[in-house]
């Protein structure tokens, strides 16, 4: 990678600009070059140290703190020139001043010649904001699908000594085979564990429940603090598992037929299938369908705030509990809202400014 590109994610990851595409770019260079992880830490450091007005740096205090750093440096390897014109320069002038400060903390204590020293495991991310999806090849040749709103956490050596992801949100996987280091996903309620397989997993805070569905393969579903009991899901199986929710008493597992009055706190059932869609409701979203049926407005209100990356504000509670069926793909937010206003009358009002819809 040129120093140039390496600069530009940097900053892109600094800022919260880089794609999920640019973040895993970033992380897989930093795991083949622990240099350059080690650099990137000590510029993670000194960014998250408070800046006052008065240490602050100027303009032009920054451009004499860079042209010092690589006069200081030249004789180490070549100069390293930042991209962009002068007027994005000064746009960057914290950051800027962020990596100058470091670099001269750096060469000045000798950390930049230590290249024989193993870093530790540095924890990679990858995550998508509301009204954004991504796909991404993880260093094994497993893709994934991240839906809106989503994170995904792994070592940064995965895919070497073993296969381990945290997941929060929703992802889908087509997990590339190896016997000999099995895949294993965690989320705050469940573990799955698989050699090849494609699944998808629904696990965002604040849900009512955390989902597993499979589509092809196997997979063994464990629990945290009980590994005795585990679940092994045959193709479109899906696995439901209440969250517990503040003031709830921890009940054991119970695992019950679908139809009991009382709702399961695990409960396996099978993936639905819409006809009109022609697609599986639980992996709809990979190809950028929202698909719900029975699905209450209380529920259904997540996943629009997601899918739009809108707030929805509800003044009037009695809709909390209403049900509504639908298929969507290319419509916006005002289309969804007047379709799902026909199934039960309600009023609502989109605020662009604010991104906000009320409903009342």
């Amino acid at each position: 990678m040129e120093k140039q590109r390496l600069w530009e994610l940097l900053a892109k990851v600094k800022s919260g600009e880089a794609t999920p595409e640019e973040q895993l770019e970033l992380s897989q260079h930093l795991s083949a070059f622990p240099r350059h992880l080690d650099l990137a830490k000590q510029i993670d450091a000194f960014w998250d140290l408070p800046a006052s007005a008065a240490t602050a740096a100027s303009t032009e205090e920054t451009t004499a703190a860079w042209n010092s750093v690589r006069s200081k440096i030249q004789d180490r390897e070549p100069p390293v020139e930042l991209p962009g014109s002068p007027k994005k320069i000064r746009r960057m002038t914290k950051y800027i001043g962020a990596i100058a400060a470091v670099l001269i903390t750096t060469v000045g204590i000798g950390l930049w010649n230590i290249l024989q020293v193993k870093p530790p495991s540095q924890k990679n991310t990858i995550s998508t904001r509301n009204g954004s999806k991504s796909k991404i090849e993880l260093p094994d040749g497993t893709l994934v699908w991240l839906n809106v709103g989503s994170r995904l956490n792994y070592d940064g050596n995965y895919g070497r000594d073993s296969r381990e992801l945290t997941l929060i949100g929703e992802a889908y996987f087509d997990v590339a085979r190896d016997p000999n280091k099995p895949f294993i996903l965690h989320t705050g309620k469940m573990d799955v564990k698989v050699l090849g397989t494609v699944f998808n997993v629904k696990a965002y805070p604040g849900d009512a429940t955390t989902e597993a569905a499979l589509i092809r393969g196997s997979i063994e579903v464990t629990f945290p603090g009980r590994p005795q009991e585990k679940l092994i899901l045959k193709p479109h199986d899906k696995i439901s598992i209440v969250n517990k929710e503040p003031g709830m008493v921890e009940d054991t597992t119970r695992l019950t037929d679908a139809n009991s009055k009382e709702r399961p706190a695990i409960e396996v059932s099978s993936v639905q299938y819409e006809p009109a869609a022609s697609a599986i409701i639980e992996t709809a979203w990979v190809n950028n369908k929202l698909v719900f049926r029975g699905k209450t407005f209380e529920e259904l209100s997540k996943d629009i705030e997601r899918w739009f990356n809108v707030t929805v504000q509800v003044q009037d509670s009695s809709i909390l509990s209403q049900t509504f069926t639908g298929t969507f793909s290319n419509e916006s937010i005002t289309d969804v809202l007047y379709a799902l206003s026909l199934s039960y009358p309600f009023h609502y009002k989109f605020d662009k400014s604010t991104n906000t819809v009320t409903i009342n």
